[in-house]
């Protein structure tokens, strides 16, 4: 309407003004469409309210096709965030949507809701093409980053495959963010040289420099930690200002892991009770119907799983819990388990070890979580080891009220003695605690969670507001980065740096979900999945369904 353009009425081509000219005119209407010649006026007005007409329809059905298109993306968002069969999308959620708007609004609604496409490989078409968009502003924003930062960890998953799992940490927007970097199969072996050239590879692929790379967080694995070969020895050969971070979790979960004999041979038997009454069904059916008959809170034990590390702590409560129902099936079942649960010793150490693995558990779960820096994760650990040793004390002049379950459970019996095993536990406890966290990470680096600790002689009027404003620590120093460049520089590498796996052990439990519940057909692959689901980068839905009309629209022929 602001620039009007000539258009012939019969072949849809645009006329420069130069071919405006009536000789010009002539001779198009005699060259293109010389069955016309000698038409009225009134037939060619007939063939322009047509062309005005056909232009509103396509208008409109554009329109209509639009909606429909990103109802579909939306859809099929929220079926990979919730980590479902690409089916539901078809079999429910569509007729739901169509039943409830038939009885809310009216059938007009109902029928516009059947045009949205939702079929399984149209959703699978949808998450594939949103994570393609997310990749491409997540490369962006990494590449403007002067830094990132590096989590990484391999696993096998259900169907055999060998998973590597990485995340990015990264600065954008005056914040830090996290964000899933790839997932790559490993085709054969799960090598340090498999692990890192298939880092190397994506690096390479999509302009990543490892210069820019000043952090690394992986487990122990030797593969990961190899002193000349692993993943982290040839990533810190690459990026000469990484440091690696042995992942909190693991090394929290490995301090606990060894007990003395007495408490090993508890657990081992508590294990053995376990799978005795789960492993086989008749057994299960009868625990339970034996605790609903005696009102028991729970009516079904949990299994141990070792590399799970709640695991033994939800076990053993659960199990002391049960403990008097489980004496009761075992005794009527004539197991050689049931003596100890009869013996007050046995009880007493098992209480123990629930309290002492529910204590463990919670400093883990404290642990985990996005968006943690060394400063949180070391205040846990440190915490926990002030504990330890407050812990040891006191059980040495035989006070237990700090272990709620073994307390109450002396209250009623006297009799047992158990505080020379308690102590010797702790103590063997806190010595591997101290193994594993040998070193305070935060030791040198405490002003850049107090700027004003190292000299409170010196403080800048600037700094408070920042402080009051409740900004996190990495958003804090990146907001003064303009003052005082040089620490916040050194403050902000340090920020980015992952402190656990937490987020590729997320990813894998993602990955087992939707390769056991969803059995999704992954023409959509895998890390699309997992890209969509995770990735806190919302889909630029507007353009990718622009690019897409763009592709099926049909263009028509036009001779020039």
């Amino acid at each position: 309407e602001a620039e009007p353009r000539a258009q012939c009425v019969e072949c849809g081509l645009m006329l420069s003004n130069e071919a405006l000219k009536p000789s010009k005119l002539k001779r198009h209407l005699e060259t293109k469409h010389p069955s016309l010649v000698g038409k009225s006026v009134e037939f060619f007005k007939r063939k322009e309210n047509g062309l005005q007409m056909q232009k509103k329809s396509v208008v409109s059905l554009t329109g209509t096709s639009k909606c429909a298109l990103k109802a579909s993306y939306l859809v099929a968002r929220r079926v990979a965030q919730t980590k479902k069969a690409f089916t539901i999308a078809e079999e429910l959620v569509l007729p739901a949507a169509v039943d409830m708007c038939r009885e809310m609004i009216g059938e007009a609604a109902a029928k516009k809701l059947l045009t949205v496409p939702l079929s399984n490989d149209t959703v699978s078409h949808r998450i594939a093409d949103m994570a393609a968009d997310i990749q491409c502003q997540l490369l962006e924003r990494i590449k403007s980053s002067p830094f990132f930062s590096l989590q990484l960890d391999e696993s096998t998953d259900v169907t055999n495959s060998a998973l590597l799992l990485v995340f990015v940490r990264y600065r954008w927007d005056s914040s830090l963010h996290e964000d899933i970097l790839f997932c790559g199969e490993l085709p054969t072996r799960t090598t340090a040289q498999e692990c890192f050239g298939c880092m190397d590879n994506y690096f390479k692929e999509n302009g990543l420099d490892w210069q820019n790379c000043v952090g690394v967080c992986s487990d122990g694995a030797a593969s990961m930690t190899g002193r000349h070969h692993g993943v982290v020895r040839q990533i810190l050969d690459r990026a000469p200002e990484a440091k690696w971070t042995h992942c909190f979790l693991h090394r929290e979960s490995l301090a606990a892991k060894k007990m003395t004999p007495e408490l090993h041979d508890v657990m081992d038997v508590s294990v053995k009770t376990v799978n005795f009454i789960k492993n086989n069904a008749v057994n299960s059916r009868c625990f339970a119907k034996l605790c609903e008959g005696l009102e028991a809170d729970h009516v079904q034990l949990l299994y141990h799983s070792e590399v799970r590390w709640l695991s033994r702590g939800l076990v053993l409560k659960r199990l002391f819990e049960l403990r008097n129902e489980v004496l009761s099936f075992l005794t009527e079942r004539n197991s050689p388990f049931a003596h100890y649960y009869a013996n007050a010793q046995f009880t007493a150490k098992l209480a123990y070890l629930c309290d002492i693995f529910s204590l463990l558990n919670q400093l883990n779960v404290s642990l985990q979580g996005r968006n943690s820096n060394i400063f949180f994760v070391a205040d846990k650990v440190q915490a926990f080891k002030r504990k330890l040793a407050l812990w040891i004390k006191r059980a040495q002049e035989k006070r237990m009220d700090m272990f709620p379950l073994l307390s109450d459970f002396l209250e009623n019996s006297p009799q047992v003695k158990i505080s020379d095993l308690v102590s010797q536990h702790l103590s063997q406890l806190a010595v591997k605690f101290d193994d594993y966290f040998s070193e305070d990470p935060r030791e040198g680096h405490m002003w850049i969670v107090d700027p004003f600790s190292v000299d409170p002689t010196k403080n800048d009027v600037a700094l408070p507001s920042h402080l009051e404003s409740q900004l996190d620590l990495g958003s804090f120093w990146i907001a003064v980065s303009k003052e005082y460049p040089c620490l916040a520089l050194r403050a902000v590498k340090l920020l980015l740096a992952f402190t656990t796996t937490y987020l590729c052990e997320s990813g894998f439990s993602i990955v087992a979900t939707t390769k056991t519940k969803a059995r999704n057909r992954l023409k959509a692959t895998l890390e699309a999945t997992l890209r969509v689901s995770l990735s806190p980068i919302p889909p630029r839905l507007d353009l990718i369904i622009y690019e897409e009309q763009l592709q099926v629209l049909p263009c028509k022929k036009v001779d020039c």
